[in-house]
């Protein structure tokens, strides 16, 4: 063992730095981290959900669509893709879910949906399906959380036989199949399994250790450099400190980190939301964050977010009370950096507080740049605040690809107030509810604290993203909300827009060479998207196609790596799609599988694979429209102006993904 030790005159005292070789088993949950670490290639995740089609409250019976032998539709994609996860609530007792995979007409496996969540199912064993209560109201507080992978090559239709209550589905699209086979079972679930069962520690071998020191007490308006690494590459594996465990600590002491020199801290937060419990020390255990409650009031945190750093690092703690606060004592794990700077990410997170404004959603994240979501630690005080929908905007689209049910929803439980619970993917840290039952509204004025961790669908984008959640069912609640968002971010974007084809407008058209057969004119809509802008009209020219085919031609970078193409199509017209081809080679289905005529306004993204694009300066793209088969119209809807189309565009936006190290 190699020690050293050094003072650092803070006015805090003597602090030691010992830094040695240790070794341990492999790390089983590894793959869940690995990937965040560089910048994401070609893989979309999306989520659909039971989520208002209006836009207003009431998130449940809302079913993608119905299809021809009354089965209400949650889930319909084609591949290749992967189900990562699924929630829901408030079963029908009786209702029967049904998985149908590459087109098949008779389900592959289907249970009671209840009985699956349960575990019924052989290949969806527990704990990766679990049905608990965690919420109070009402007799159905019950939750079922599935986190067993279930990729599909062609396409994949989850149904229920019966009545689809609250839920919702993420799901990875990929633009190459690849090694991607349809769901047996017998998929490696290794690293969720070691997940679940809580073995994530992190394997050290090789890792230098660094063990920091405090003797005297962190007093007030001062800070403390527990890590500090010059002229050196690295990669933290975990931090871990044993601290004090003070609501002071943990609301009024910031954790702070630097990397490579920059102006700015990427990490700036207090202690306790930072480390997922927001409120106070609260003993919780997620995949990336825990608290572990000592005794003499003491408490031992970590963090396994993986932070890569190419130069130089610093993290520090920062007394922001009045009064002194005991001493620090912290280890860090860290290990070597073979990633290219251009192609990795840096660790950041935003943290906000304050009071929600009227009409606008909470913001948890925006930024220009690349890379992974990874997850939310949120607090909200006052009101009745678990009526609210994430809506997270991916590279610019006009409505949420992730759009939710509701607040308590997208933290992994239900009806609101919750009990605590812990999984690798999402926890409530302090119970809230108060005794004697009823409807709790006093309970609003205690600060609570949730949290969600994206670590078996991180969500990535490739040139911005904007992460909101609502207030109450519209925005409309006055509360005092803290927030903070983990994202792995690279400052270069890697979607570059290259091309806009406005359909309806002749002159576009034309330079694009657009063509279709049969003929249809050009019509003008006027209406909302969904989202926190539902309330607002939009108005585009396009086309309604019956049928046929639909060309055109749009420009390119050549040094591109894989084209994305956007539609936006009218959501009034369900379950669209049509055949790809780009330069006469086939190249998948186009398909959105899903209904709304309130609000109507959708941009559906489509990735090329690198072969078919690379090198070129053009694409010349035709679309084969697919007849709809196997839906409902309910009788309500059947005056539709469009009874007779299967495929609408306003418009396509090209992007090109550039190498990380493009200029």
């Amino acid at each position: 063992m190699r020690t050293v030790s050094l003072s650092v005159c803070l006015l805090l005292g003597l602090c030691l730095y010992a830094v040695a070789q240790t070794s341990a088993a492999a790390e089983p949950v590894a793959p869940l981290f690995e990937k965040l670490l560089r910048v994401p290639e070609h893989v979309q995740v999306l989520q659909t959900s039971s989520h208002n089609k209006t836009g207003h409250n009431w998130d449940e019976y809302w079913p993608q669509y119905v299809d021809a032998s009354g089965e209400e539709v949650l889930f319909d994609v084609t591949g290749p893709g992967c189900v990562k996860s699924m929630w829901g609530t408030n079963f029908d007792p009786n209702g029967v879910i049904k998985f149908y995979f590459d087109g098949e007409t008779t389900a592959r496996y289907e249970a009671r949906i209840v009985d699956f969540y349960k575990g019924a199912l052989p290949e969806f064993p527990t704990p990766l399906v679990s049905y608990e209560r965690r919420g109070r109201y009402g007799e159905m507080a019950f939750a079922g959380n599935a986190f067993v992978p279930i990729p599909f090559e062609q396409s994949l239709k989850i149904t229920v036989q019966g009545t689809a209550h609250f839920y919702h589905i993420l799901y990875e699209t990929y633009a190459d199949a690849g090694q991607i086979k349809s769901f047996t079972g017998r998929e490696d679930r290794t690293a969720l399994r070691a997940a679940f069962a809580g073995n994530a520690q992190v394997a050290d071998d090789g890792l230098q250790r660094v063990e920091f020191t405090m003797e005297d007490p962190l007093h007030a308006g001062h800070d403390v450099v527990i890590y500090s690494a010059k002229e050196t590459s690295g990669i933290i594996r975990e931090l871990i400190l044993e601290t004090d465990g003070s609501e002071d600590f943990f609301q009024l002491n910031h954790i702070r980190m630097k990397w490579d020199s920059a102006p700015r801290f990427q990490v700036l937060a207090p202690m306790g939301i930072f480390f997922g419990s927001a409120v106070r020390a609260n003993a919780m255990r997620s995949l990336p964050l825990e608290v572990e409650t000592l005794d003499d009031a003491r408490v031992r945190l970590r963090c396994r977010f993986p932070m890569a750093f190419w130069q130089d690092a610093e993290i520090a703690i920062a007394n922001r009370s009045r009064k002194a606060m005991a001493p620090v004592k912290a280890t860090i794990l860290v290990g070597s950096n073979p990633i290219p700077r251009d192609e990795g990410t840096y660790f950041t997170t935003m943290y906000q507080e304050g009071e929600t404004i009227y009409g606008h959603d909470w913001l948890l994240f925006e930024g220009p740049g690349s890379g992974w979501y990874a997850g939310t630690v949120q607090s909200m005080q006052h009101k009745h605040y678990c009526e609210g929908d994430e809506h997270f905007y991916i590279d610019g689209a006009i409505s949420p690809q992730i759009n939710g049910t509701g607040s308590e929803d997208y933290y992994l439980c239900c009806f609101w107030p919750n009990q605590d619970f812990d999984m690798p993917f999402g926890c409530v840290a302090g119970d809230i509810a108060l005794e004697g039952g009823g409807y709790y509204f006093n309970a609003y004025n205690e600060p609570s604290s949730y949290s969600r961790y994206h670590l078996e669908a991180p969500i990535p984008f490739y040139s911005g993203l904007t992460a909101k959640i609502q207030h109450g069912g519209l925005s409309n609640i006055l509360s005092q909300y803290r927030s903070i968002a983990f994202v792995y971010l690279n400052r270069r974007a890697r979607l570059i827009q290259t091309d806009f084809l406005d359909v309806g407008n002749l002159q576009s058209e034309k330079a694009h060479g657009y063509a279709f057969t049969p003929n249809v004119p050009a019509e003008r809509l006027a209406a909302n998207p969904e989202g926190d802008f539902f309330e607002t009209t939009v108005t585009e020219d396009g086309r309604y196609h019956e049928g046929g085919t639909i060309s055109f031609t749009v420009a390119i970078d050549p040094q591109n790596q894989g084209v994305r193409l956007r539609r936006r199509l009218d959501q009034e017209v369900p379950c669209q799609g049509a055949k790809v081809f780009v330069d006469g080679t086939y190249a998948g289905r186009w398909y959105w599988g899903y209904r709304n005529e309130h609000l109507r306004w959708y941009d559906h993204d489509l990735d090329l694979r690198p072969d078919l694009t690379k090198g070129k300066a053009a694409l010349e793209i035709r679309l084969e429209c697919l007849p709809r088969t196997g839906i409902q119209i309910p009788e309500s809807s059947a005056k539709l102006a469009h009874p007779d189309a299967v495929f609408t565009d306003f418009s396509y936006s090209v992007f090109c993904f550039q190498h990380p190290a493009a200029p």
